[in-house]
C-alpha cells in the first residue's frame, strides 16, 4: 500500500512485548504500557511499517458512549481500504508527528485531534475512561501491524455526526444492536464490545 508518507508514532515490538505478548484487550499493567510507549516511542514513514511487524503503529481510539447507547460509524472510502464496508465503535487512528508537543502527552493530543477530525461534537465530555490495550495476530494483515489504547468517553448529548471523508454516520446505538450486527463490526470493534459497562 503507497501513498502515507507522513511520520507517525510506533514502537519497536520487542520492547511492547518485553513481558509477552496478549491476544485480545489487555486491563491489566496499563500505566506501564503507556509509559514503555512514550518512553520508547519512534515515528517513522507509514508505508513502511504497513509491511514491518518488527513495529507496531499505535492507534488511539475513543468510543463515545451516552447512556446506554454508543455511537457507531461505517468505513465506506478510507485509505485503509481493507477495513471498508465495516462498522468501526470506536473513532480515531494513528499519531502524527505533528502532535508532539512541550510537555505534553503525545498520545492523548492525536486523540482529541482525531476524534475532532472525524466528528462534529455538539456535546461535552463529562467522564473519561481507559478501556486497555488491543491487539491481535490472526488472518488478517491489519491487525499485526498495530497495537490500540481503546478509551470510553462519556458524553452529555448525541448531537454527534461525522464529518470526515470517508465515514457515514450510524449514530448511536444500545448494545442489543451490536451483538446483533456483530458480523458488520470491525475486527477490533467486535472485541470491545465484551468490555462495554
Amino acid at each position: 500500500m503507497e501513498g502515507h508518507p507522513e511520520k507517525i508514532l510506533c514502537v519497536p515490538a520487542e520492547k511492547l512485548f518485553e513481558k509477552g505478548k496478549w491476544q485480545g484487550i489487555k486491563k491489566s499493567d496499563l500505566d506501564y504500557y503507556l509509559e514503555l510507549m512514550l518512553e520508547n516511542q519512534q515515528f517513522k514513514v507509514r508505508d513502511e511499517l504497513e509491511t514491518d511487524p518488527n513495529y507496531k503503529q499505535v492507534i488511539a481510539q475513543v468510543i463515545l458512549m451516552h447512556g446506554s447507547r454508543y455511537f457507531l460509524h461505517e468505513q465506506v472510502d478510507r485509505a485503509e481500504d481493507r477495513l471498508n464496508g465495516l462498522c468501526p465503535l470506536p473513532l480515531g487512528g494513528h499519531i502524527e508527528e505533528f502532535d508532539q508537543g512541550e510537555e505534553k502527552d503525545v498520545i492523548e493530543v492525536g486523540l482529541l485531534r482525531e476524534l475532532h477530525e472525524e466528528v462534529e461534537l455538539n456535546a461535552n465530555i463529562i467522564g473519561k475512561k481507559f478501556l486497555g490495550l488491543i491487539y491481535l495476530e490472526d488472518e488478517n494483515p491489519v491487525n499485526s501491524v498495530h497495537v490500540g489504547l481503546v478509551y470510553l468517553f462519556e458524553v452529555d448529548g448525541e448531537d454527534i455526526h461525522i464529518k470526515e471523508k470517508g465515514l457515514r454516520d450510524i449514530g448511536f446505538v444500545n448494545k442489543q444492536y451490536l451483538f446483533g450486527n456483530k458480523e458488520k463490526l470491525t475486527y477490533w470493534s467486535r472485541l470491545i464490545i465484551d468490555e462495554l459497562e
